[in-house]
């Protein structure tokens, strides 16, 4: 093998052992091998996942015309809530078997707007009624009891911080 060819070789061995620490790194190191439509079980850890990622996603918000500190507006259509099952750490479902993800922002009318699931890798769209800023920072909250539900104890909650992008304003598409 020439001297070039062998550079060349470990240079995308090297690329690749990188891509594997990053993913472990993203998914939280801890990943079991939780199928689609595995059913979430009672003291399961789990992490909550928006577009796919739980490190810092942007959420695409669609406000129309001038932008003011607490304006609000709806989610663009195609994006996600999932769940992952892990080894450890993060979430923790304690007695109950099903985890509901919402954004801490949403000032939807009456309460946020949840999602429910049941089994861990099915995807959800976010849901059409949500409403958050139309910019900046925020939150989902991916908790085994629902919003402002009494609980029993023993499950943990777990947040992804998100950021909030405005595309009608940057008159991009995702």
């Amino acid at each position: 093998m020439k001297h070039e060819e062998a550079n060349a070789m470990h240079s995308g061995a090297r690329f690749f052992i990188a891509t594997v620490f990053v993913l472990v790194a993203l998914l939280g190191g801890g990943a079991t091998a939780a199928g689609a439509d595995e059913p979430i079980q009672p003291n399961q850890h789990f992490v909550g996942l928006v577009n796919g990622s739980r490190a810092h996603p942007a959420v695409y918000t669609v406000c129309a015309g001038p932008i003011w500190p607490g304006r609000t507006g709806t989610v663009a259509g195609d994006q996600t809530f999932a769940v992952a099952r892990v080894a450890t750490g993060h979430g923790y479902t304690g007695l109950f078997d099903q985890v509901f993800a919402w954004f801490v922002q949403d000032s939807s009318a009456n309460s946020p707007q949840q999602a429910k699931f049941t089994t861990y890798g099915t995807q959800q769209a976010i849901p059409s009624a949500v409403r958050v800023p139309c910019g900046g920072a925020g939150q989902v909250e991916f908790s085994s009891c629902p919003h402002l539900a009494p609980c029993a104890y023993g499950w943990v909650p777990t947040l992804v911080r998100v950021r909030f992008v405005n595309i009608a304003l940057q008159g991009t598409v995702m």
